[in-house]
């Protein structure tokens, strides 16, 4: 009927990363703020440090920002003292209170990132009418295993491996980050499915870890940048992000040794929150000068810049069943500021993304032979004073085709309308008793 205004879509969307940390500010805000609201309601219950929430200024400009866009936004404390009481605390105040908002706001579907915003979402799920999406990023427990916090197939490891059948049972739509990922999940499905025949194939979508395209571009190089940290003559390589166990650090340096033994004015930048001392430990032990590293934390509206005096980005990681699940902001970063990638086979859907070696170089293993031929192989992409422009049009290309933050957006809108135009529970029910 004319004149009769569309129903409202409530989604509770649940995380236990802050909105405030860097990494929810880019996986977790970019998308909300970047959905086209249309018909869609979203309030946002999320887990943040004390300190962040200390900072009056940090916290009133994403709150004004979030309402300026129509997001609600209920941030908790996030307790990291005792890990598995901590945990099951926030996991107890979570339910209470997403189960408060759901009944206030009617909440037809709930988005779960992750696994612990998962068990809170499950509850939404099972005490209202909600209809739930397990964005379940990587595998987990394996993660956890990798990084050393839980023993192989320890207690916490198997709750939470018992936790994700749950969840991958219960969801009406799966999210995962590669196109790996998503085989593997099939490929299990079909096994259950020859045990019980009631296994049911849940829809599934791949949203990788998304890039702003306008944040990050090709940018001149910042000349300034470069003259306040001495690298005005120096040809600059790096990484950016995290420093932990599931990296192949000494490989990643050893790399870099190798490329300075021919170019030497190289300089490693790595930018991260880590500690310098173990960053430099590494470094050591592969041989890499001390005087040609340098490490900083940046604040993210500054990687921008930093990115236009990098030539290469060099990361590896441990190949692994847990590496095929996962997917890096970093690659979509340097992708569309136009830098050239050098990383390893075997990760997410890197091997398919980078396949040509338009846009860098994937090593097929890390052996020292392997990463001084590949360094060899790099040389073309450090000659001249920047990168080359038609590799960073071909780089700027791919991140564009695999990683744009409005594509991303616009899947995770599209799982919003595809579950609201289905009944919800209980309703398919009374819709059938009506019928009959």
């Amino acid at each position: 009927m004319r004149g009769v205004r569309p129903e409202r879509i409530h989604v509770l969307y649940v995380t236990y990363d802050g909105l405030l940390e860097p990494l929810g500010r880019s996986q977790v805000v970019s998308y909300l703020l970047e959905s086209p609201r249309g018909d869609l309601d979203i309030s946002v219950v999320s887990f943040e440090r004390r300190e962040d929430l200390r900072d009056e200024r940090k916290r009133s400009l994403l709150q004004a920002e979030l309402s300026r866009c129509g997001v609600s936004w209920a941030p908790l404390v996030r307790h990291r003292t005792l890990p598995v009481a901590g945990v099951a605390w926030d996991v107890l105040r979570g339910i209470r209170a997403s189960l408060s908002v759901a009944h206030a706001r009617q909440t037809r579907i709930v988005h779960a990132r992750s696994y612990v915003a998962g068990l809170m979402g499950l509850a939404v799920k099972t005490l209202t009418r909600a209809r739930l999406v397990f964005d379940m990023r990587g595998f987990w427990p394996e993660e956890r295993v990798e990084l050393g916090r839980f023993q192989p197939q320890g207690l916490c490891y198997s709750a939470a491996k018992l936790l994700e059948k749950r969840l991958l049972a219960a969801a009406d739509h799966v999210v995962v980050l590669t196109e790996s990922a998503k085989a593997i999940l099939r490929e299990q499905e079909a096994k259950d499915r020859l045990l019980s025949p009631d296994v049911r194939e849940a829809p599934i979508s791949v949203v990788p870890c998304s890039v702003d395209l306008d944040r990050y571009r090709p940018l001149p190089r910042d000349q300034e940048l470069a003259r306040s940290h001495g690298l005005e003559s120096s040809v600059v390589i790096g990484n950016i992000g995290a420093f932990n166990r599931r990296y192949l650090a000494l490989e990643m340096f050893r790399f870099a040794f190798h490329v300075k033994a021919h170019r030497p004015d190289v300089r490693f930048v790595y930018l991260t929150d880590e500690s310098p001392d173990a960053v430099r430990r590494v470094a050591g032990d592969a041989g890499f000068d001390q005087g040609d590293l340098l490490i900083l934390r940046a604040e993210p509206e500054d990687v921008p810049r930093w990115l236009s005096l990098f030539r290469l980005g060099v990361f590896f990681l441990r190949p692994s069943y847990a590496a095929k699940a996962s997917s890096f902001a970093k690659l979509g970063e340097f992708l569309a500021a136009g830098v050239p990638v050098v990383t390893n086979t075997g990760v997410g859907d890197v091997d398919r993304i980078l396949a040509s070696d338009r846009c860098g170089l994937v090593l097929p293993g890390l052996t020292d032979r392997d990463l001084s031929a590949f360094a060899k192989k790099a040389l073309p992409l450090l000659e001249g004073e920047g990168v080359p422009e038609q590799v960073r049009l071909q780089c700027r290309g791919v991140a564009a085709e695999n990683f744009a933050l409005t594509d991303g957006a616009r899947r995770y809108r599209a799982i919003y309308e595809s579950l609201a135009s289905r009944p919800r529970p209980g309703e398919e029910a009374e819709i059938a008793a009506e019928a009959g």
